[in-house]
């Protein structure tokens, strides 16, 4: 099941819910809570002592269990509380009365608010994912000292500072560079951003038992290898059955690219691949793979042809625009990526020709030339669901936690794939496995989601056999039918 992307107020009414309908009394919850965040603390860090900085909402709370919790396992454990307010949430003053008497915390407020910290590890639960205004005054000095230290710093649930949703009024000034993040039940949009990956880290989501019948509509969806549905092959399917994709791709000097693509459409199951290229290219493409079919001009597309990817190595010149727009006018499922969007951004009017269901896969520069440039990551993503809205198609924009936009106003975000896929020829790979599904029948959704996840699975398993460094093109292609035989 995919994981819903939540602002705070539904995050909390989530939490309520699971009160009423579990049911289970607050307290209990922050106690589950808190055991589950000291549990992947222990598992993931080495350490003998411990500073938990907590403030008095139920993020404090919450670091107030841990602290028990650490205490019990044998850790010294200091605990400072951010006196932010006079008011105490009700939990945070009960798991303040648990601690043990050996734990003497140190009040922090406006008239003391110096810390020195002596620990192997810092524990931030100052603020949680109910904070929607800045940090200033007294309590940013506090941020400041914690990250001029060079100890290793862990978030519950958020980095104090930094808003779970939307950071356009965030100043960005007063927020915990974490170097990891614990966050429950569902990732938080911020964390999905490159724009605020320095004070987020590495985070993991834990599952705290929130009721899963809770059916509010999230801000996102968090695509996992859980939401993908892949079609059995039957024992009597044949290559005629399997899909025809026909690719274009490789002009000039990019034969490369007309490679890869048509490799990693037949490695995704595809049983045909036909290909248009430079003629200087053919020769390289059939010795590489002579499963491949060559086409020398596309005046007219093979006749079986079921689906269309064009794009990769395309090259921007008179010829290749009056090739794409006969190929938009021909009416077949289609992706598009590289050189084709930029031929389009250079003359908006071809936008016109897109059929409904289209799939863009711009990287972040293509697509700016697409849609704009924009100054936050958020306003980007609002203009990518508009312009999906608008043409009726879908747009991948790839990179860390590819999102995935559809005509229909939804969101997926990708969860797989890693750092050493930032190498020349990955996103010709996409081009060919997302044109490979939509050969096969699958629906533009489809396709656009198990392309998305699959490219990325098949290079965390690169990962898993040889690291992320030296990692290229060729070694996701060659993964491929590992990836997709694992569902």
């Amino acid at each position: 099941m995919s994981l819903g992307i939540y602002d705070s107020k539904t995050i909390k009414a989530w939490d309520e819910f699971t009160i009423r309908t579990e049911p289970i009394s607050s307290i209990d919850l922050m106690e589950r809570a808190g055991t589950m965040c000291a549990k992947q603390i222990l598992a993931t860090n080495l350490f003998k002592s411990v500073s938990i900085i907590c403030g008095v909402g139920n993020n404090g709370g919450d670091g107030l269990v841990i602290a028990r919790l650490l205490h019990l396992r044998g850790i010294k454990v200091d605990v400072f509380i951010v006196e932010f307010s006079n008011s105490f949430s009700d939990d945070f003053k009960t798991n303040l009365e648990r601690l043990p008497k050996e734990i003497k915390p140190t009040i922090l407020n406006e008239h003391s608010h110096e810390i020195t910290i002596e620990s192997d590890l810092i524990i931030d639960a100052i603020f949680g994912s109910g904070l929607n205004k800045e940090i200033t005054g007294w309590v940013s000095t506090i941020i400041e000292q914690l990250n001029s230290s060079s100890i290793h710093i862990v978030s519950v649930d958020l980095p104090s500072g930094l808003f779970s949703l939307d950071n356009r009024t965030n100043s960005l000034k007063n927020i915990i560079h974490s170097n990891q993040t614990i966050t429950f039940q569902s990732p938080k949009m911020a964390f999905l951003f490159g724009e605020y990956s320095a004070f987020v880290g590495k985070f993991r989501v834990i599952d705290i038992g929130l009721h899963a019948n809770f059916n509010e509509k999230p801000f996102a969806k968090f695509i996992t290898k859980n939401d993908l549905e892949l079609k059995d092959r039957t024992t009597f399917s044949h290559k005629g059955k399997n899909g025809y994709l026909t690719i274009i791709a490789g002009f000039e000097n990019y034969s490369g690219a007309a490679v890869l693509s048509s490799r990693a459409a037949f490695r995704t199951g595809c049983g045909y691949v036909a290909t248009h290229c430079n003629a200087n290219a053919s020769t390289v493409l059939l010795q590489t793979i002579p499963e491949c079919i060559y086409i020398s001009n596309v005046s007219t597309l093979p006749e079986k042809t079921s689906a269309i990817a064009i794009g990769p190595g395309l090259g921007i010149t008179s010829h290749s625009k009056q090739v794409l727009e006969f190929v938009l006018n021909c009416k077949k499922p289609i992706v598009l990526d590289a050189d084709a969007l930029n031929i389009i951004a250079s003359d908006k009017k071809l936008l016109q020709n897109l059929q409904p269901n289209s799939i863009l896969t711009p990287h972040a520069k293509e697509l700016e030339r697409l849609i704009g440039k924009f100054n936050t990551p958020e306003e980007t993503l609002e203009k990518q669901i508009e312009f999906s809205i608008k043409h009726k198609i879908f747009i991948l924009q790839k990179g860390a936690y590819s999102k995935l936009t559809t005509p229909y106003g939804e969101i997926f975000i990708n969860s797989s794939g890693n750092a050493g896929m930032a190498s020349a020829g990955m996103g010709d790979v996409l081009t060919g496995i997302i044109g490979s599904f939509l050969a096969q029948g699958y629906s533009a959704k489809e396709a656009a989601m198990n392309g998305m996840f699959i490219h990325g699975y098949a290079a965390d398993l690169v990962k898993q056999k040889h690291g992320e460094r030296g990692m290229i093109a060729s070694d996701v292609i060659d993964m491929l039918p590992l990836a997709l035989n694992s569902f």
